[in-house]
């Protein structure tokens, strides 16, 4: 099987998990960011990450490559019930998480930006959803002072549930790309429980945190 993804991508993050959960074999190929061509190609559009099968059908939708690794390749890991409290706040902490990892992965060493027009497009495409990176560069006192608080509230839902090495549930899926994202942010206060589960889950899908490249 081969992955296609960028590295930086919270969405390519939820389909690789699913392999290093699992233990599962899987070619990763990390494209440019400028490279238009080749998911046009397989899935008919500009969007990552995009699964090819041991049967050659190319796949899109990162949740659908989750559910389909997870039914189709042994027993299913992904078999807890979602957080509703925890997806809540994944609503809520969202785009402050954005707006601190997207001006900061266009000025990281990353496989997909190695190119200097496959970063220019990058760039390009987010400025004009997102605004100018320097202005929210500028805004990063404030937005960290406020995920921080929101990191705090995180706390606390993950001490309502207990931890599970080998059954997982969608709601880790979408979070721990979540705070992978964030991790790429220097100056961000960690609580306790929320650094635990985050190393571990990121030892337990082979996804690696980006503390050590923090902007």
């Amino acid at each position: 099987m081969k992955l296609y993804a960028y590295d930086h991508c919270p969405f390519c993050v939820r389909s690789r998990m699913i392999f290093g959960l699992k233990n599962i074999a899987c070619e990763v190929i990390y494209l440019p960011n400028n490279d238009e061509e080749t998911p046009t190609q397989l899935i008919g559009k500009k969007m990552l990450p995009v699964l090819v099968s041991e049967n050659h059908e190319p796949m899109g939708e990162s949740l659908d490559i989750v559910q389909f690794i997870d039914e189709n390749y042994g027993s299913p890991v992904l078999t807890l019930p979602e957080n509703v409290a925890i997806e809540a706040w994944m609503e809520d902490a969202t785009k402050v998480i954005y707006l601190l990892a997207i001006p900061r992965w266009a000025s990281s060493d990353f496989e997909e930006f190695r190119h200097y027009e496959a970063r220019k497009y990058f760039v390009s495409k987010k400025e004009a959803f997102f605004g100018s990176f320097p202005h929210l560069l500028d805004q990063s006192e404030k937005l960290i002072a406020e995920i921080n608080l929101k990191l705090e509230g995180l706390e606390f839902l993950l001490s309502q549930q207990e931890m599970d090495t080998e059954h997982f549930s969608l709601t880790d899926i979408r979070l721990f790309p979540l705070l992978r994202s964030l991790s790429i942010v220097k100056g961000i206060h960690w609580p306790n429980l929320v650094d635990a589960w985050r190393k571990e889950m990121s030892a337990w899908s082979r996804v690696n945190l980006n503390d050590d490249i923090a902007i």
